[in-house]
């Protein structure tokens, strides 16, 4: 590929970057301010059935801006993929597996954040004047749902961290990045597969959400946009 043609794909990889990064930062910090009842209600005891789908109406809002948000983030980071592709040539198998895990990584995410966009436009429409059977009956649904979406969260989280792993070392190989947005890129392909870990201890899971997601991802991504070059 030559410098002509890589130099096309660097507006639109300068405002995909921008855009992943803004999609991190907000959908991040909505749901961490949702958790901590900063801009919502502190949730109710999770045994009372019907305050718990209360809650999830009076906090439908913040949390579609935070899913929404969030699914662009992720779908541009399908575009990432192939941009740093090309601004990392010359082409080879370490360019390739980058540009397919985060290609794979975007697709499992989104995928992911439509099943939770879509399990809470459901409980939203079910459960308001519901009868307790009905409730029962959208918990189990809702469980059924949840489980594929976990996996689909899992496989995110693994293919991002690959992604950005090769992203990372071919930028240090070539010196074509700074070696400090490199290094940043391993550190987020840390966070990454730590968070995967830590969704077996779900106490861990929120503050290395809120490290990768709210801080190194948006950083990451909003540095990448801002170096990528605007001529040849």
């Amino acid at each position: 590929m030559d410098a002509t043609r890589a130099s096309r794909w660097y507006p639109i990889g300068r405002a995909l970057a921008l855009i992943y990064a803004a999609g991190w930062f907000v959908g991040t910090w909505i749901f961490t301010l949702v958790s901590f009842a900063i801009i919502s209600p502190q949730p109710p005891d999770a045994t009372d059935r019907v305050a718990h789908y209360a809650y999830e109406r009076a906090v439908y809002p913040q949390f579609y801006a935070a899913v929404v948000s969030l699914t662009l983030a992720m779908l541009c980071l399908i575009g990432i993929g192939l941009v740093l592709r090309h601004a990392l040539a010359p082409d080879g198998p370490y360019q390739q597996l980058m540009t397919a895990a985060f290609a794979a990584a975007g697709l499992f995410g989104s995928l992911w954040l439509f099943l939770t966009l879509g399990l809470l436009q459901a409980v939203v429409n079910v459960s308001q004047d519901a009868s307790s059977q009905t409730l029962q009956v959208l918990t189990d649904a809702s469980a059924l749902i949840e489980s594929p979406a976990n996996w689909l969260q899992r496989a995110f989280l693994l293919l991002a961290g690959l992604g950005t792993y090769w992203a990372s070392g071919l930028a240090l190989e070539q010196r074509s990045f700074p070696k400090a947005w490199a290094l940043l890129g391993f550190v987020l392909a840390a966070l990454y597969w730590l968070g995967l870990l830590s969704l077996l201890a779900r106490d861990a899971a929120l503050p290395v959400i809120l490290l990768s997601g709210g801080i190194v991802a948006p950083i990451w991504g909003a540095w990448l946009g801002l170096r990528l070059p605007r001529t040849v």
